[in-house]
């Protein structure tokens, strides 16, 4: 169906009726109006899955009563002199030579001995190269067929 077009607009080229405003005006009407709603009837759905006496997520108190202590059953009846005890046994055990296993020989010595042993002697250095990579390495302890590194003078094919 082809557009008729005033002799007006055909002259200057372009378009020169203004859009109609009464569409517009309705559709932003009717956004609004679906925004507001939207918005209400979220408002009103928390509403409706708060219980009395709970705050969305969690439950409220009243203020005349606070918890002090957590309900029957305590696992603890004192937390404080429990964490207290476990901590010193923690520093003893760190600042005290000891047995952690009797059958296999292995000791337990102050920290601060460890480290003037770790000083004295250095820390552990990785052998030479070998021309294996970390993972042949890992292979080569746990017992898997030895691998041996590739020849230089052997190209792959292409």
């Amino acid at each position: 169906m082809p557009t008729q077009t005033s002799p007006s607009t055909a002259k200057k080229g372009y378009e020169t009726r203004d859009v109609p405003a009464r569409p517009w005006a309705w559709f932003t009407l009717g956004f609004a109006a679906s925004l507001l709603i939207i918005c209400l009837g979220t408002f009103v759905f928390i509403r409706f899955l708060a219980a009395p006496g709970t705050i969305i997520g969690r439950t409220g108190h009243p203020a005349d009563k606070s918890l002090v202590r957590f309900p029957e059953p305590q696992l603890q009846s004192n937390p404080s002199l429990d964490l207290h005890k476990y901590l010193q046994h923690k520093q003893d055990e760190i600042n005290t030579y000891g047995w952690i296993d009797r059958r296999s020989g292995i000791v337990r010595i102050p920290i601060e001995r460890a480290v003037d042993i770790f000083v004295n002697q250095g820390a552990p250095a990785r052998p030479p190269d070998s021309g294996l990579t970390e993972l042949d390495m890992q292979n080569q302890k746990a017992g898997v067929e030895q691998i041996k590194p590739p020849d230089a003078g052997v190209l792959p094919p292409k």
